[in-house]
């Protein structure tokens, strides 16, 4: 029986498809946090503007969801850098399902399929006023 990767390892698969994202959009990518409970996961400067990442990844056919608390926790660190905040919501598909046109694998976390992401961008987020 194959390996399925567990809920951390999800998240880092998420964080290893957004840096090159960003890298991509012009960000220096100043640190990273690989841990899912700790909030906020990157830090990324563009020009000289801090951007605070929060990010969730989910399996097809599902996108990561950030949760309401962990929003406003990397908006009390933004706040307190003088920066923005943003949100990446990541999704995950299976490669291995997509070639065999088989959405049930499409959507499984095997350790050793390959994966690509669905990711359209930050959703950039603030205190309401």
């Amino acid at each position: 029986m194959e390996e399925l990767m567990n809920d951390q390892e999800i998240h880092m698969l998420g964080l290893q498809a957004l840096i090159p994202w960003l890298e991509g959009h012009q960000f220096v990518v100043d640190y990273v946090q690989p841990e899912k409970c700790a909030v906020p996961h990157v830090f990324a400067l563009s020009g000289n503007m801090l951007t605070v990442i929060v990010a969730a990844a989910d399996m097809y056919p599902n996108k990561g969801v950030v949760t309401e608390a962990d929003k406003a926790a990397a908006l009390k660190v933004a706040n307190e850098l003088h920066g923005l905040c943003a949100v990446a919501s990541i999704g995950l598909v299976n490669m291995d399902g997509v070639a065999a046109n088989d959405k049930e694998l499409m959507g499984k976390p095997l350790k050793s399929a390959p994966f690509q992401a669905d990711f359209k961008g930050l959703e950039y987020i603030q205190f309401e006023q």
